[in-house]
Order: structure tokens, then C-alpha cells, then sequence
């Protein structure tokens, strides 16, 4: 298992852990990270002084990969939320269009 509660009074911490030998991690993390790199993410510098991939450090690099892991955690959450909303939302207009419209 990957994934674990800890839990610290009122906080709770998730923790995701992956093993592997150090050369096939290194070379998922780095991948990921210059994909990302190429999507926008990170410190790219400025026009006068531009910041290679090659540059970054490896910290920088997992910053990456925990910016894009993290986004994509709170864009699943929302989208149950609004899908969640929106089926409630269609079970309230339906019972109201039977109740008001005649609509069976």
C-alpha cells in the first residue's frame, strides 16, 4: 500500500510513498518533471535570464511533480462536488416538474 492517515489531533496527514530502485525512481521522477517542466510548470526565470530544465535541482524537480499531483487531487475533489451537486440538482428539478408542470 502506497497511501496512509496519519492522524495528529485536529490534522490529519495523507502520505503517498513509492518504492523502487533508485535508477527506474530517478528516471520516472525526472520524465514527469520535464514533462511538467514543458507544460509551464516551475521557475523558468525571465526573458534575460532564463532557467534550464538541466538547471533545476531534484528538489525542484519533486516540487513539480507534488504541484501537478496536488492540483490534480483538488480537481478530482471538485469535480465529484459539482457532479454530486448537479445530480441533486436535477432529482429537485424533476420532482418540481412533476409537482408544478405536469410533466410526468
Amino acid at each position: 500500500m502506497t497511501a496512509k492517515f496519519t492522524v495528529s489531533g485536529s490534522n490529519t496527514k495523507i502520505i503517498f510513498e513509492y518504492i523502487a530502485p533508485t535508477a527506474k525512481i530517478s528516471e520516472i521522477a525526472l520524465a514527469a518533471a520535464g514533462y511538467l517542466w514543458e507544460h509551464g510548470y516551475g521557475d523558468h526565470g525571465s526573458e534575460d535570464g532564463p532557467i534550464l530544465f538541466d538547471d533545476t535541482s531534484n528538489q525542484d524537480k519533486l516540487n513539480m511533480i507534488d504541484a501537478h499531483v496536488r492540483r490534480v487531487i483538488m480537481d478530482l475533489a471538485k469535480s465529484h462536488t459539482v457532479t454530486a451537486s448537479q445530480v441533486e440538482a436535477r432529482k429537485t428539478a424533476i420532482v418540481y416538474a412533476k409537482e408544478n408542470l405536469n410533466m410526468t
